[in-house]
């Protein structure tokens, strides 16, 4: 990658926070922040399923068979959203842990 780091006041707050080199802290930051929005999307997802007491799979298949309702549409979308962006970086959190980045 060829980062360097520059500066005597840089390099000495790396070493008090333990950080080997800069590759390390740009690696712990974006694991840090797939976590993030792991999390995000997560209670996102969970908030859906508090507010109507059902899975999304379930919801969805309730939305299709009744009378179209705005709210509910928009809840749906939301939740797909939330669904959606919470897998794909659940598969980004895997494949950097089996590349052991």
């Amino acid at each position: 990658m060829g980062t360097q780091i520059k500066g005597a006041v840089l390099k000495s707050l790396l070493k008090e926070l333990a950080v080997r080199d800069a590759s390390q802290l740009i690696r712990d930051s974006v694991m840090t922040e797939i976590l993030s929005r792991i999390s995000d999307f997560s209670e996102e997802v969970n908030h859906f399923e508090k507010k109507y007491n059902k899975k999304f799979d379930e919801f969805h298949n309730d939305y299709k068979t009744n009378d179209e309702d705005f709210k509910k549409y928009d809840d749906l979308m939301a939740w797909e959203f939330a669904l959606q962006g919470k897998q794909y970086w659940e598969k980004k959190l895997e494949a950097r842990k089996k590349e052991a980045f």
